[in-house]
């Protein structure tokens, strides 16, 4: 299967190893990074513009945009369903899905991360390395769960919101939709949306613009 790659950093090495060892290539790849370096051989372009006359040349998408950048995750994502590709999920041999967990279209999950039993992970979601969610969490679209951050059980996470790396969530918390959770703080209430958390225990410290998903 051919598929089509929004971002061509980082992250979109890691999705292309996963894609490749399951017979998929990655021929054409947009990115806005004026000059960027093909990361392996393929074509990329940075004219937002042609994605419709490049992407229709795929059969799938898959957008690689980490960090806190949900919400153009899913706004690319959702233009290219709109085209008529399927969106495919790369998951790591060695990432854990539990027994009974749900998860959505364009997944990204990386070695080492775990979904508990009877979670439920939205579209577009990415489950970084050795991170943790626990059981019956439940994700909306376009979250980021980064690296070594770790949801306890029944936590919920509102669409196109942020996990940092080490943080962690407690029980039955609700975090809502475009949040930031910063690195290693702990998250002992409830958070609103837009909210930038850090520290520990968190403590709310502005508010975001929400962004059109």
């Amino acid at each position: 299967m051919k598929v089509f790659f929004v971002g061509g950093a980082s992250l979109a090495r890691l999705c292309h190893n996963i894609l490749k060892k399951q017979g998929h290539e990655v021929p054409l790849i947009y990115d806005w990074t004026k000059g960027l370096v093909p990361p392996w051989d393929c074509v990329v372009f940075d004219d937002e513009t042609a994605i419709p006359l490049h992407a229709r040349a795929c059969d799938a998408f898959l957008v690689c945009i980490g960090d806190v950048h949900g919400e153009a995750r899913v706004r690319y994502s959702r233009q290219l369903r709109h085209l008529g590709l399927k969106a495919i999920s790369a998951i790591h041999p060695v990432a854990f899905v539990g027994e009974g967990a749900v998860l959505g279209e364009g997944i990204q999950a990386m070695p080492g991360s775990v979904v508990n039993d009877y979670a439920a992970i939205g579209d577009f979601c990415i489950i970084n390395a050795n991170c943790s969610v626990g059981h019956e969490c439940v994700l909306g679209v376009g979250v980021h769960v980064m690296s070594g951050a770790t949801l306890a059980g029944l936590a919920r996470v509102g669409d196109c919101s942020s996990i940092g790396s080490g943080a962690t969530v407690l029980p039955r918390i609700t975090i809502g939709s475009n949040c930031v959770i910063g690195a290693g703080a702990v998250i002992t209430k409830d958070v609103p949306d837009n909210a930038v958390v850090v520290g520990v225990p968190g403590k709310v410290i502005r508010y975001r613009t929400p962004g059109p998903v």
